[in-house]
């Protein structure tokens, strides 16, 4: 009886965990991990962790003289540097990839 009592909890905890790893939606790059604190996405490549399910940004579309990626209180911009100064920044180029995130998202707005 008590051999059957530990398997059946053995098996429910088995499902349970998978069903918290199955539910955590990670970006690419990056795995479903449980640690103590619970399922978080754990970077690949990159020693990076962040909590699950968090919508990804697209990528900005930049052209010309562009070394840099800003984003900042007011959003996401190409942005020129030189001499590790902002010369200037301007909008990312796929404006209707960035228009959709923010109407499936609105509180990823800045």
């Amino acid at each position: 009886m008590k051999n059957s009592a530990t398997i059946l909890l053995l098996t429910v905890l088995t499902i349970t965990y998978a069903d918290e790893l199955s539910d955590c939606k990670c970006w690419d790059g990056y795995e479903a991990k449980k640690s103590q604190d619970g399922v978080h996405c754990s970077g690949i490549l990159v020693f990076h962790a962040q909590p699950c399910n968090i919508p990804e940004r697209p990528k900005c579309v930049c052209s010309g003289n562009v070394n840099g990626i800003l984003s900042d209180a007011e959003g996401t911009w190409c942005a020129e540097y030189s001499e590790g100064k902002g010369q200037r920044k301007w909008a990312c180029e796929n404006k209707e990839d960035w228009d959709k995130f923010f109407k499936q998202y609105p509180n990823e707005k800045p």
